[in-house]
């Protein structure tokens, strides 16, 4: 009897062991879990959306003042950013590899800006696998260095990092739901963005950031909330 217990109990951990290797398995390097997220969430996020956006800035971390913003994505490689009254026609669009400033309705600036924090949250799943390793590689993400780590009480997964390593461009991923919950991003030689996503939302097939903190070297300059996030049929011109 006592060796069908064990047999039964051996049996039943094995499977459980078994399930919990499918839900969250152990990857090797960088490469694997890019595929995964790949095909885990390929097209499903909703492709073209609006949503408002309240800022609060920050100086010398104190506030230093807020702001509303209009915006407007369109997976792969569009966005839209609305500075004041949408009719004063002051705004940036992204579209393609290039950024364009209009004052006025008119256009202003062009640069060029592939946007990778647009690709990482949601545009490489409207793109062939391929096609997004050329563009992390292009943005100076070795996404195939891959670290486990612990971040605010959750495991994570570090695409681009070694622990301890600050310095270079990485994507820190959530092992248990897969969620983007930071990125690390060189602006210049002296200066380092650190992007952490502190709130999500179900939508569609995948998840939408609600909150977003941005530290400039370790400096707190920026949070933005977005609301009235609302699925549309036409990114708008």
């Amino acid at each position: 009897m006592r060796t069908l217990l064990f047999s039964l109990l051996g049996f039943l951990l094995n499977g459980l062991l078994m399930a919990q290797s499918h839900d969250n398995p152990a990857f090797k390097t960088g490469t694997e879990l890019l595929a995964v997220l790949h095909q885990k969430f390929y097209q499903g996020p909703c492709r073209t959306y609006t949503f408002s956006q309240h800022n609060t800035h920050y100086k010398a971390d104190t506030v230093s003042g807020h702001s509303e913003w209009k915006e407007a994505i369109s997976f792969p490689d569009k966005f839209r950013i609305d500075v004041g009254e949408k009719g004063d026609g002051n705004y940036v669009v992204f579209r393609n590899d290039s950024a364009f400033n209009f004052k006025g309705g008119k256009v202003v600036k062009a640069r060029v800006d592939s946007n990778s924090l647009l690709l990482i949250l949601g545009g490489m799943y409207y793109r062939n696998l391929e096609d997004v390793k050329v563009r992390l590689h292009q943005a100076d993400y070795a996404f195939e260095q891959l670290s486990a780590q612990h971040w605010n009480g959750a495991e994570v997964l570090v695409m681009g990092a070694l622990e301890n390593d600050l310095s270079s461009n990485q994507i820190w991923i959530d092992k248990a739901t897969l969620r983007v919950l930071r990125i690390l991003e060189k602006i210049n030689e002296k200066e380092m963005m650190d992007m952490r996503f502190e709130s999500h939302q179900k939508w569609c097939k995948g998840f939408v950031e609600t909150k977003v903190s941005f530290r400039r070297n370790g400096k707190l300059e920026q949070v933005e909330e977005y609301y009235d996030i609302t699925p549309v049929l036409k990114f708008p011109n």
